[in-house]
């Protein structure tokens, strides 16, 4: 386990770091300390990781492939559609 602040190894089987008293549990970018996991792969309070990077990019366009929504019933439709293709989208 290393410390936050001055990137020693820390020994005490509390997290306090000997050289300069700080937690080593908590986040190196919010320090936040998650109690119920110390050693969580995320942090409970911003996201961050000490182990991985997560980078996401999205590409969209504009489509010219839609249909107006003039009704109610299209409304609903639509709302439909998109339900299912998000129900699609997470179990994938």
């Amino acid at each position: 386990l290393q410390c936050p602040r001055c990137s020693r190894a820390v020994t005490d089987r509390h997290g306090i770091c000997k050289h300069c008293g700080d937690n080593a549990h908590q986040c190196r970018q919010c320090r936040n300390i998650n109690y119920d996991k110390l050693d969580a792969f995320l942090c409970n309070e911003c996201g961050y990781c000490r182990h991985a990077r997560f980078d996401f990019s999205l590409r969209a366009r504009a489509s010219q492939e839609a249909e107006a929504i003039v009704t109610a019933a299209d409304k609903h439709a639509a709302v439909e559609a998109v339900d299912r293709e998000l129900a699609r989208a997470h179990d994938l």
